[in-house]
Order: structure tokens, then sequence, then C-alpha cells
């Protein structure tokens, strides 16, 4: 018979192996759980991969579902060459890169003022920025294309062109980056208003005693934000510097109302199956599933350079997406 000591030994090492089987079982749900939710995110880009790299013959296979017998270039190929793949990379990255640029240097100051600065409306003005969130650009695509088309910078074109007969009296900006550029140099942009929310929460979080500092040091309210500020916000330069990339380089809508020629890759993409019904690469006697391995390849092609990005940047962005402020 056990003693009361010796019972309570006993007692406690049941605890303990139930304490760690249960958290056996939790750690197996776990995996299983997170692996579910991995594959249904990764199911697209696998299926992808893997249509891409097969001929159209092949893509019906029913012997080889996930790794095809024969990795096949052709439909990469031909895709490359419909979407004038290094062309329209050339000039989303253009696109891209400055926009981006132009956002980070706008909404960082922006967001610093609406933080930090008192003026009068400013309530009124920050409620005007957070719709600008909310309402959708097809809202104002019409006014801002032909803004665009017929640019004149405050009417200073038509008063030079009044004076001097041989200058235009508007320029049009259709069919270049500085439909793009222009308004994010003004935090008004795609997604702008968000990137100078983000810049405001991350600010508003930020000790005053750095301000009151540098101005004991004899730094003005510029001198402040660049050499004291600017440099502690990296998470929210990255969090805004990831989004500004992925939805320049994806967008569709403005890209396809702003460009003729040398479309950027989005649009191109959205062309690839009346071009290879152009080009003579596909007829009607091709199937679905045939034509479906250049559109895998054509998607596969486009998401690859913002892909590789974030593969090299997701450590960063996750830990900046913890620090900014917009979530919890």
């Amino acid at each position: 018979m056990l003693t009361n000591s010796e019972q309570r030994i006993e007692d406690l090492q049941d605890k303990f192996r139930r304490m760690k089987l249960s958290s056996y079982v939790w750690k197996i749900f776990r995996f299983a759980f997170l692996l579910g939710i991995s594959y249904i995110f990764l199911f697209p880009v696998l299926y992808m991969i893997t249509i891409a790299f097969r001929s159209p013959e092949a893509v019906n296979d029913p012997s080889s579902v996930w790794i095809p017998r024969e990795i096949s270039l052709e439909s990469i190929r031909y895709t490359m060459d419909m979407l004038k793949y290094w062309t329209s990379v050339k000039q989303t990255m253009i696109i891209t890169v400055t926009s981006t640029i132009a956002a980070l240097i706008s909404s960082s100051l922006v967001g610093y003022g609406f933080a930090r600065f008192k003026f009068r409306e400013k309530n009124i003005m920050f409620m005007l920025l957070v719709l600008t969130i909310i309402v959708p650009p097809q809202t104002i695509a019409i006014s801002s294309f032909m803004n665009f088309r017929f640019f004149d910078f405050f009417g200073a074109m038509k008063l030079l062109h009044n004076i001097i007969p041989g200058i235009p009296d508007h320029i049009s900006l259709i069919d270049t980056p500085w439909t793009f550029i222009m308004p994010s140099l003004f935090a008004a942009g795609l997604r702008s208003g968000l990137f100078v929310f983000i810049f405001r929460q991350f600010f508003q979080g930020m000790p005053k005693d750095l301000e009151e500092a540098a101005k004991i040091d004899g730094c003005n309210s510029f001198k402040t934000f660049v050499q004291i500020m600017l440099p502690l916000a990296k998470p929210a330069i990255i969090t805004v510097l990831l989004f500004s990339f992925i939805w320049h380089w994806n967008d569709f809508y403005l890209s396809a109302t702003y460009y003729y020629t040398d479309m950027p890759i989005s649009v191109m993409l959205n062309m690839v199956k009346s071009l290879l019904y152009d080009l003579g690469v596909i007829d009607h006697t091709n199937t679905p599933d045939q034509i479906r391995t250049y559109l895998q390849a054509g998607s596969l092609l486009t998401i690859l350079p913002p892909l590789l990005l974030y593969i090299v940047t997701q450590k960063f962005f996750t830990e900046s997406i913890e620090r900014t402020g917009i979530v919890g």
C-alpha cells in the first residue's frame, strides 16, 4: 500500500504524463492545421508551376498529375514572346519603382504631419484621407484620364501659349509613367491614403521626447523628421514599400486606362489568349486544357518578380507589420 507521499508523487507523475500527452496532441493538431492552411494558399502556385512546365499535348496525361514526365519550355517560350516580356517588365518596373519611391517620400511626410502637428481642420482633413481609402479608383478614372490627357500645370501652359503661340496649351501624359508618379508625389496615388495612415499610426506611437531633445539641439521640424524620426520608421517604410510595389505591379485597371503602347505586364497578361489566337499559336482545335498551359505560364512569369521580392524580404515584412500599428 502506498504512503501519502508516494501517492502524491504518483499523482504528479500521472499529471505530468497527461500534460505531456496533451502537448504532443496539440503540436500534431497545430502542425496539421498549418499544413492544411498552407496547402490552400500554395495550391494555386504549385498548380501554376506544374502546368506551365509541361507541353500543351501532355497537359492531360493521367500518369503525371503534379510532376510532368518531361519538362517542356514550349509554353514559357511562346508566352514570353506574346507578353513582350522584357519590354513589359521594364515598363512595369519603371512605374513600380518610381511610384513606390514617390509614395514613400510623400506619405511619410504627410503621415508625420498628421501625427505630430496641430492645425485647423486637422480632423476633417484626416477624415477625407480615410475616405480616399474607401473610394474605389474607378469613380475618378474618367476625370483623372481627362486631367492627364489635357495636362496644364495650374494653367501655366495656357498662359505661356497666349504669350508665345508656338508653345502648346497642354500636354498629354497618357502612355507615360507620369500618370502614376505624379499622384504618388502628392500622396494621392494608388493606395496612398493607406500609406499615410500607416505612417501616422507609427509616428503617433513614438515618444515626443525625441523631438524635444532634437529641438534643444537646434534641429528644426524638417531636420528632426529626416535625421531622427525617419531612420526609426524602418518597419513602416518596409511595409509601405512592399505594399506599394505589389499593388503597382499588379494594377490592371489604371494601367489599361492610361497605356496604349508598351503596356505593363498585367495588361499584357490579360491579352495573352487573344494574341495567341491572332498569331496562330493556338486555334479552335486546341482544347481548353491545352490553352491553359499558356495562361498558367503567363501568370507564373507575371508573379515571378514580386514573388522573389517577397521571399527575400518576408522576414522583415512580417516583423514590420507587427510594429506599424495596423493590426491588433
